[in-house]
């Protein structure tokens, strides 16, 4: 009997997918089964075709994943990436929730102290479409003393202060007063409350002054605010020009500190009054070739004129009102200071011209009049208490799941039996008796609290529901809303007429793996872990612990870092952060990220330094560089849709198109071409973009990054 010999089909089916492994069969059908004329898909061979090529799709597909999942650099599951780098020791981050002030208006005046706004309150954004709705807590509770009069008054002559204070919240006769014997320019009144903002002043005069001119300023706090008009080096001394800072009224007495940006070196001076000019005169900041380029210099005072005053005193001349709006905006933020040992809200009138003075007499001052308001720093997401979590059996290495997804890790506090326990990375250095626990995340940030074996890491005791946990969560979307946007009030508060954020919120940051572009940067941030670990050599290691530094809060606030070695002098480095969102941070943002790196011996307990070298880290936050664009565009696109693709590309934390890398360097150019090109990206039948402003090219300073600015966009039909 002859034998068969069975060819089997040279079929390179690794390349192959469904389309193309049933292309290839039917092929073969029809060479080697020609009779077999029928290609309907209810023909059952066709059928048995298909099924075979969905095998061999599913086989490819299966081959595909296990090659791609094997390394880290082409990893494509969030759950391969994140065992993979856990055993290097790296946790892919959880979302880092964004920040934002809130603006609370009361709805009375209060006799007495009390609670405004409770611990945790909600305030949400409205509904608008499809758009997320974001929601923010309260960091705590905010209560006002006494809200019918002010909290402290002084007035200043010749540097000195006298406390006004009692007279000014009494309206007996018997307690007018003048508040200078022979008023002088920078003599000033200062009128402050430890708990509220408010926009009028009511102010009662038994006598009215003459001889005065006067403003009324807050306190912000801003010594960095713009560049000055000039700067003109003469022998040991540079004239700045401040108009542009102060304006072109005549305001002498204000202290202004010019400061010298590459080094930080700064000096104070009061402003001069040369007939058309405000100007100050410093040293040379440590230069030894004096700069007359004003983008070398950042020229600022910390209290700031307010410019929409209605003075119905006129200058203190008779009994009025001085209203004003609320400086609490994109630009302006009202802040405490301390005013002769006083912390408080504070507005102050300050002389700047005198001609044959006469003090006035003052008989009241009152401030519930107008509106007033409290402020308060909010967190995004929601607070939750998972009590219990679960019940200790008291074997090694207990696992615990927590109820919600979008953990917000950081944030969590765990006890057993009602006593806290501490959070570790892992169980190397554990002991038997430590009370440690480790957060591990999976799909979708959920959460898992892992206990010790016994060997390492105590074992919680055997108990029925005696392990609870209290943590946030809810930070997915993106929480970097602007002004104006947190309207909504959700807990219902009794006192509060109406809520707003002033400024932008930041500080979010989405979770590492929710998309393409966040992998992609675990991936490197990973391995370069190992190099730092939770210790800085140099400059590299300090930018990189910057970004993943995680404050008391659960939020990882920097976006970006700058690590300049000696930027403010020898065994120095000066690091310029950027918050998430391309926001500024606040001075206690500051003053913890530099204690996270120079620790601080005499707390208790002690906390270490992260840098081996004896050096010290001062935080600063980056220069916004404004970049306004004005330009006639002929294109079928909205004027919208390219405001919008400028805003996405002119600020600090845009990434180029491979999602890894940024955008704008500190130092670098913003081109006029680049502002062309993303233009004419925004609609393929764009024609023509004529772009007056800018006019030339941006050069941004050492410590600067762009942020968009006005948007001046006039759309021609092509």
């Amino acid at each position: 009997m002859a034998s068969t010999t069975i060819q089997i089909p040279n079929f390179d089916f690794s390349a192959f997918y469904y389309p193309q492994i049933l292309e290839a069969l039917i092929r073969y059908k029809r060479e080697n089964v020609p009779e077999l004329t029928d290609e309907s898909e209810f023909e059952p061979s066709i059928q048995m075709l298909r099924a075979m090529a969905l095998v061999g799709h599913l086989n490819s597909c299966t081959i595909d994943l296990v090659a791609n999942e094997s390394t880290l650099p082409t990893a494509q599951l969030v759950e391969t990436v994140r065992n993979m780098l856990r055993l290097i020791g790296y946790e892919l981050s959880s979302a880092t929730p964004s920040q934002v002030e809130l603006l609370y208006k009361l709805s009375r005046t209060f006799s007495s102290t009390i609670e405004i706004v409770s611990e945790r309150a909600r305030v949400a954004t409205e509904r608008s479409g499809s758009d997320a709705i974001i929601t923010v807590e309260a960091n705590a509770a905010v209560s006002v003393d006494r809200t019918d009069q002010l909290g402290a008054a002084f007035s200043l002559e010749d540097a000195t202060y006298t406390d006004r204070t009692a007279k000014l919240v009494s309206i007996a006769p018997v307690d007018d007063f003048s508040p200078w014997v022979t008023p002088g320019v920078g003599d000033s009144l200062y009128f402050g409350h430890a708990s509220i903002l408010w926009d009028k002043l009511n102010i009662e005069l038994s006598t009215g002054g003459s001889g005065l001119i006067g403003i009324w300023e807050f306190y912000d706090g801003d010594w960095l605010k713009v560049k000055p008009d000039s700067a003109t080096p003469a022998g040991a001394n540079i004239t700045f020009v401040l108009n542009g800072l102060l304006g072109s009224a005549q305001r002498p007495g204000t202290t202004v500190r010019a400061t010298l940006n590459e080094t930080g070196a700064y000096e104070e001076a009061q402003v001069q009054w040369n007939g058309s000019q405000n100007f100050i005169v410093v040293g040379l900041l440590g230069q030894s070739s004096p700069s007359s380029d004003t983008e070398d210099y950042s020229v600022g005072s910390d209290w700031t004129e307010i410019d929409d005053v209605t003075d119905g005193t006129m200058n203190l001349q008779q009994t009025g009102e001085v209203s004003y709006t609320i400086p609490q905006s994109v630009t302006k933020n009202w802040v405490k200071t301390t005013v002769n040992n006083v912390e408080a809200y504070w507005i102050r009138y300050r002389l700047v011209v005198v001609s044959a003075p006469v003090s006035p007499v003052f008989r009241n001052t009152n401030l519930d009049r107008g509106n007033q308001y409290v402020i308060q720093l909010a967190t995004q997401g929601f607070t939750t208490l998972d009590s219990p979590l679960g019940s200790s059996t008291g074997l090694a290495d207990q696992r615990f799941e927590t109820s919600r997804e979008n953990f917000i890790k950081g944030s969590q506090s765990v006890e057993v039996d009602n006593i806290e326990w501490t959070e570790v990375d892992n169980f190397v250095n554990s002991q038997p008796t430590d009370r440690h626990y480790v957060i591990e995340l999976g799909k979708n940030d959920k959460a898992t609290v892992v206990f010790g074996s016994g060997a390492a890491g105590l074992i919680p005791p055997i108990g029925v529901n005696n392990i609870s946990i209290e943590y946030r969560y809810g930070a997915q979307d993106d929480g970097n809303v602007g002004p104006d946007t947190l309207k909504v009030d959700k807990t219902g508060l009794t006192y509060v007429d109406s809520i707003t954020n002033p400024r932008q919120a930041s500080g979010w940051k989405e979770a590492d793996g929710s998309s393409t572009e966040s992998l992609e940067r675990a991936k490197i941030e990973g391995p370069a872990s190992i190099i730092s670990g939770d210790v800085a050599i140099g400059t590299d290691d300090v930018e990189t612990l910057t970004r993943s530094f995680a404050d008391n809060l659960g939020s990882k606030p920097y976006a970006r870092a700058l690590a300049i070695e000696e930027g403010f002098g020898a065994k120095t480095i000066e690091l310029v952060v950027v918050l998430q969102g391309g926001g500024l941070a606040s001075a206690a943002q500051l003053e913890e990220l530099a204690e996270y790196f120079n620790g601080d011996k005499y707390s208790t307990p002690p906390k270490r330094q992260r840098i081996v070298a004896n050096q010290e880290v001062t935080v600063v936050n980056y220069t916004p560089r404004v970049i306004d664009v004005t330009a006639v565009v002929k294109t079928e696109a909205t004027a919208q849709e390219i405001k919008n693709r400028l805003t996405q590309v002119l600020r600090p934390e845009a990434l180029k198109n491979d999602g890894v890398n940024y955008e704008w360097e500190f130092g670098g150019k913003v081109t006029v071409s680049r502002i062309n090109h993303e233009i004419f990206s925004v609609d393929e039948n764009t024609t023509d973009v004529d772009i007056t402003s800018p006019a030339s090219d941006v050069q941004l300073g050492d410590r600067e990054l762009p942020t968009v600015g006005t948007l001046s966009i006039i759309v021609v039909e092509p």
